[in-house]
């Protein structure tokens, strides 16, 4: 009998949980298809260093999958809640009816687990299929080519969704049955007649608390501006996340006397009505949209740095590397040999057997310091800043020029010549050269080594000196006069080469490797510490980047499709509410394109509100995070940022069009 009742239930209120099942399928089907990835690795031939990267991305899903499990867990449970409420009445009927609390409950139980397991088969298809085309797109990031089509199949993502999602169900379960035994019936049987209060505090404390939220949230935001948004992190939460959720307490009562004070606005059309519908909404469920509002701030800020990052991390593994393996030597070890190749022919490494050329240098650390004398030049947020609270100093490189010559010289790039008192410079970034550029032209002096130089615009070469990345290494490198660098500290001696020609690179690069290998297991004492190939860093940058990118659209798109149907579920409710009162409206006269204009209005505003506060604070956010990339990587990367935000706006503008469309239906009912 209950079972016949919870399936008649489900099918009558098919249109009640569309949204709510909808969410929990895309949710099944996106948390299945992350998950899979490992099944989708298998079939990939990936090479040593793709598959090290491969394991850190799936690390990654690995770790934040739990934390989307238990934030999906909490707001699915809200979610329920509303829900069960629009269910009310009929509960309250069965109740009167004579059916206990404990069948009332069963009921509920049973149609949870019945649009549960429906959502989940559903979602877990879904995702099986979607986990197809994730496999095309992973082998495409990843560089690899599929040479026939494999059917992907996870047995431990799906059983990782079903006992996840199995124990989510579970508690929607118990929380429905609590529910209902703590229910009376008058209450249930009323409550589609019960108003809500529209200010539930004295005005003047809605505006203190108003106030006093977005004095919070500008300190949040000047600690973005004023510093490192790292160094800064545990403050700006202290202070941004208090003052949103204080901002939206005292929000309704704020902005209802406001607009009910233009009378002529407020007694126009429909407004009237608009407006104490919504702020009395927003009184209600202040504290929820406070939390849409920092889900949403998340959304922005995951989806945008994240395409921000990914985009710098692969602009810089896009840099031309003109030579294919480079060696950090100790300075020790190149006295001892008398130069870096013959330091690595002693070690056991035959130099012109795998190289055609080579070239190297010695690596200094001059006392020029970038953050203080070029912060006013290069477009590095907060460099004056880190200097002064966090007595941060990042000397620029120094290099002898006959010698920095000799790699110039391997590269094909023109060599270096310097007059008395003069300075070389080399960036790889052309902006950056660009600014140095300024200084130059500006004919500020650089004081260096007890002299005093001149940086000649036409001395700066853009050429990249390093395989490894940028934050490893000074932003810039002077190049001195041989004299002048005898009393700067040395670092290590570069020796760069080039392969011989008439192999496949990836032949030369691995019998090196293997080679260096077997050293290492002869306990060999190495005389580098450091050894890097030109595609065993595309390859690792390949693996930051998916990495990256998958982990920012799993958690960006988990927040936004919640905080979206959080919404879409307030407002669904909401028009379930006030049926009655739009057929109060249409007895009056009012036509129904007015009263649609008006249920738009409500609807947009509310959907408007958290978004627009989470955007401001996503400008901050994504500013401070946008600086630290200029920093690590000096590349202008906002451009991709919209790329994330584009998705946002396309999730959110849909969940927003049917939630009018749904509520438009809900309010025609019983006309």
């Amino acid at each position: 009998m209950l079972c016949k009742l919870a399936f008649r239930n489900v099918r009558k209120s098919i249109s009640d949980y569309t949204v709510y099942f909808i969410t929990l399928m895309f949710a099944v089907m996106f948390f299945y298809a992350f998950n899979s990835l490992d099944a989708q690795q298998a079939i990939m031939d990936l090479n040593e260093n793709k598959a090290t990267s491969a394991q850190v991305m799936l690390e990654s899903i690995k770790l934040f999958s739990t934390f989307v499990a238990v934030a999906l867990a909490i707001l699915i449970l809200y979610a329920n809640n509303f829900l069960i409420k629009r269910r009310n009445k009929e509960l309250g009927i069965y109740l009167t009816l004579g059916m206990g609390k404990g069948r009332v409950a069963g009921i509920l139980m049973l149609e949870t687990l019945l649009v549960g397991v429906i959502a989940l088969v559903v979602g877990l298809l879904l995702g099986v299929l979607f986990s197809q085309g994730m496999s095309l797109i992973t082998a495409k990031m990843f560089e690899v080519e599929l040479k026939e089509y494999v059917f992907v199949f996870s047995p431990k993502a799906a059983i990782q969704s079903i006992i996840y999602f199995g124990v989510m169900f579970v508690c929607v379960m118990i929380f429905n049955a609590v529910r209902v035994s703590k229910q009376k019936v008058i209450k249930l049987l009323h409550s589609d007649v019960e108003n809500e209060k529209v200010i539930g505090k004295k005005t003047w404390v809605s505006v203190l608390m108003t106030v006093a939220g977005i004095v919070l949230i500008i300190i949040a935001y000047y600690l973005i501006i004023k510093g490192m948004l790292i160094m800064y992190l545990p403050f700006v939460m202290l202070f941004g996340i208090p003052g949103t959720f204080l901002l939206f307490a005292g929000l309704s009562g704020f902005v209802y006397k406001i607009a009910s004070r233009n009378k002529k606005k407020y007694y126009k059309g429909l407004n009237l009505f608009v407006t104490r519908q919504l702020t009395s909404k927003i009184n209600s469920t202040h504290t929820s949209m406070a939390l849409i509002c920092l889900m949403l701030f998340v959304t922005i800020v995951t989806l945008g740095a994240s395409s921000g990052v990914s985009a710098a991390v692969n602009k810089e593994a896009g840099r031309e590397i003109r030579f294919d393996a480079e060696y950090y030597v100790t300075p020790e070890e190149v006295e001892s040999a008398g130069g870096g190749a013959a330091a690595l022919e002693a070690y056991g490494i035959p130099v012109d057997e795998f190289f055609k050329e080579t070239s190297e240098y010695t690596y200094y650390d001059s006392d020029v310091d970038v953050l203080a004398d070029f912060a006013d030049y290069l477009d590095v947020a907060q460099a004056n800043e880190m200097a002064d609270n966090m007595d941060v100093k990042a000397f620029a490189g120094a290099v002898s020029v006959s010698q920095f010559n000799s790699f110039l010289r391997l590269i094909g790039e023109p060599e270096v010549r310097l007059g008395e008192n003069e300075l070389g410079a080399v960036t790889y970034n052309e902006k950056m050269a660009e600014s140095m550029e300024d200084f130059s032209k500006d004919g500020i002096k650089i004081h260096s080594n007890g002299k005093e130089y001149t940086l000649s615009p036409d001395r700066i070469r853009v050429v990249n000196t390093r395989i490894m990345g940028s934050a490893a290494v000074a932003p810039m490198i002077f190049i001195y006069p041989d004299a002048d660098v005898a009393n700067f500290e040395r670092r290590d001696v570069m020796v760069d080469g080039i392969y011989i020609d008439g192999v496949p690179k990836e032949e030369t690069d691995q019998a090196l490797q293997t080679l260096q290998g077997q050293l290492r297991e002869a306990n060999a004492e190495r005389p580098y510490h450091n050894f890097t190939t030109a595609l065993t860093s595309q390859d690792s940058s390949i693996g930051l980047r998916v990495t990256i990118s998958f982990v920012g659209i799993y958690l960006g798109i988990t927040f936004l499709v919640t905080a979206a149907v959080i919404l879409a579920l307030q407002q669904l409710s909401a028009a379930n509410d006030n049926k009655k009162r739009y057929a109060t409206l249409r007895k009056l006269g009012t036509e129904e394109k007015m009263i649609n204009r008006s249920l738009l209005k409500q609807i947009a505003i509310y959907f408007l509100i958290p978004l627009a506060i989470a955007a401001v604070h996503a400008v901050f956010g994504i500013q401070g995070l946008m600086s630290m990339i200029n920093m690590m990587w000096y590349e202008n990367v906002y451009q991709d940022v919209f790329w994330g935000l584009a998705i946002i706006a396309v999730i959110y503008g849909i969940y927003f069009a049917v939630t009018y469309f749904s509520s438009k239906k809900i309010i025609r009912e019983q006309q």
